[in-house]
């Protein structure tokens, strides 16, 4: 008799208020950079990491507050977030994070399910 494997999961949170990610800035000499305050976010955020390496698929499930990111590799109640900045841009922030430290590269991104309070 087999028995079914459980799904790899693993779960961190990233105390502070989340950083929606920054659109490119034109530098000197036409150089294209990408803003302090969002590398800094995605350092804290590849920081947090102390999971395994995923090779395969994966699919995330985040909760963004005012004071903490719950994060969850693998439900909405309709509430109004305080948050302003748009989800999918915490959502860029937090998966340009985790590049590298949660999974080789994030198009083994297949599904997201994101909310903020």
């Amino acid at each position: 008799m087999t028995r079914s494997k459980k799904p790899l999961s693993h779960t961190i949170t990233v105390l502070g208020r989340p950083v929606p990610k920054g659109r490119p800035r034109l530098g000197r000499r036409g150089r294209v950079f990408t803003p302090e305050k969002t590398l800094i976010a995605e350092a804290e955020i590849r920081n947090a990491w102390d999971g395994p390496v995923f090779e395969g698929q994966v699919a995330l499930k985040v909760l963004f507050t005012e004071k903490e990111t719950v994060v969850t590799v693998m439900e909405f109640d309709g509430q109004k977030s305080k948050l302003r900045g748009d989800l999918d841009n915490y959502v860029k922030t937090l998966m340009d994070g985790l590049n590298g430290v949660a999974w080789a590269d994030d198009k083994q991104v297949h599904n997201v399910e994101a909310t903020k309070e």
